[in-house]
């Protein structure tokens, strides 16, 4: 008698632990946030790192790097990395690819990401200069804008990540 009653207590402890991983699976799944959120924290911290990261680009001499903010507008004005021999466009994109590449394999919840540099012209049409993405995106996407200035021409960098 002391054996079976013990195995009813198994039992319902293991329906008790099944019921409770699937309601937190149910809520997880129902508390997630919109499709887009617009203007994330992390996403904005990660644009900013990688704004303010120096490059091994020198568009005016070999001492003066770009940072990636500086980059950015040398690659719209058709600059060219003196050092290196190379169009600070061809730089930044595979640049911004390796340091994003790295900057996402160390957050867990990443599963793809997209950078995107665009300018805005007068009429507020915005006219894609650079895109890249990494990963299939299924999940949330999370997103953040910096808006540049390289003379009367405004410049947008926009960061997606996708996390599940």
């Amino acid at each position: 008698m002391n054996k079976k009653a013990q195995q009813e207590i198994v039992g319902f402890v293991l329906i008790v632990v099944v019921v409770m991983v699937g309601l937190m699976i149910y809520l997880t799944m129902s508390l997630r946030s919109s499709p887009e959120n617009e203007g994330s924290l992390e996403v904005a911290n990660a644009l900013d790192a990688l704004m303010k990261q120096t490059t091994e680009c020198a568009v005016v001499y070999v001492p003066n790097y770009d940072t990636f903010e500086d980059l950015f507008k040398s690659a719209y004005k058709g600059e060219s990395c003196t050092n290196l021999n190379k169009p600070a466009r061809e730089y930044l994109e595979e640049a911004s690819r390796e340091v994003l590449t790295d900057m996402m394999a160390s957050e867990s919840s990443v599963m793809a990401y997209e950078l995107q540099f665009a300018e805005k012209n007068s009429e507020g049409a915005i006219q894609g200069l650079l895109m890249f993405t990494e990963g299939n995106c299924t999940g949330n996407v999370n997103s953040a804008m910096r808006t540049l200035s390289s003379g009367s021409e405004r410049l947008l960098i926009t960061l997606k990540t996708c996390t599940f």
